[in-house]
């Protein structure tokens, strides 16, 4: 990607996290401001952090990288109706969820993406643990 796209995509990104320096940049996408500032060196943003992004504000990959069309992917009636799927008990967990501070949010989020890669690993392991012992006793 030229240069300019790459700076006009971290442009995007800095609207989208809703930080107006490349140093808040560079905090809100957990690396370092001379890793952002050799991305733009380089000409190149890893593709991955721009989609981790995308997904998790609902951003359109078209706007993001090229400008074009809508920002959001969802509208505000999908929105509403998933809101309206969340049972009591998840309604009251993203309330108190929204409470906290943004510090404390990025920590619980990434407890929990932990948490589901565990489980992953858990059942990963579980499934090789079957498939040894069917070796063995065919042994």
């Amino acid at each position: 990607m030229s240069n300019k796209k790459s700076i006009e995509i971290l442009e995007r990104l800095k609207h989208v996290t809703q930080v107006k320096t490349d140093s808040g940049l560079s905090e809100v996408l957990g690396v370092s401001p001379q890793t952002l500032s050799s991305w733009k060196g380089r000409d190149s943003i890893p593709y991955s952090i721009c989609i981790d992004i995308a997904r998790e504000q609902g951003i359109s990959l078209d706007w993001l990288f090229g400008g074009h069309g809508s920002m959001r992917l969802s509208t505000c009636s999908c929105l509403c109706e998933a809101v309206d799927r969340l049972n009591t008990q998840e309604q009251k967990m993203l309330q108190v969820f929204r409470e906290l501070d943004e510090t404390d949010q990025k920590i619980i989020y990434k407890w929990v993406e932990e948490k589901n890669r565990l489980q992953v690993l858990n059942n990963r392991i579980e499934t090789l643990a079957t498939r040894l012992e069917t070796i063995i006793n065919r042994l």
